[in-house]
């Protein structure tokens, strides 16, 4: 009977252990975790790494399931999702340093949400991927 239990306890870690991960990366825990990973190691788990032209001494890395916002003309952008989350990273030091959060432009002309982390306390528009952002880095 012990082998039974162990079996069922091996299952249930590993029906577990994918969900956990999932809920790490979601929302605010992604800062939590994200404070442990490096731009390299996510990429080998099928994340979407960049240097951004804007600030190119950062690197912003998307979720495998979501990838890169596209830009304007290209396949895609007309049924681009109306938000979207990165993580932020030091590219000189790997360092993580918070999460960038984009909206659409009817989306963000909706509400004109707060961003209390920038100057200002307002998003800035980025013309190269016709996105607002708002910049939460620590």
């Amino acid at each position: 009977m012990p082998q039974k239990s162990s079996s069922i306890s091996t299952l249930i870690r590993a029906l577990v252990a994918p969900l956990a991960l999932a809920a790490l990366l979601a929302g605010t825990a992604a800062q939590t975790f994200a404070a442990g990973v490096s731009p390299d190691q996510l990429q080998r788990a099928g994340w979407t790494c960049i240097q951004p032209r804007i600030d190119p001494t950062k690197v912003l890395c998307f979720s495998p399931g979501v990838g890169l916002p596209p830009l304007p003309g290209t396949v895609g952008f007309t049924d681009r999702l109306p938000s979207y989350e990165n993580l932020v990273f030091d590219l000189a030091t790997g360092a993580f340093l918070g999460v960038q959060h984009a909206l659409r432009p009817d989306i963000y002309e909706q509400g004109k949400p707060p961003c209390p982390q920038q100057p200002g306390g307002q998003y800035l528009y980025n013309p190269r991927n016709d996105l607002w952002i708002c910049n939460r880095l620590g």
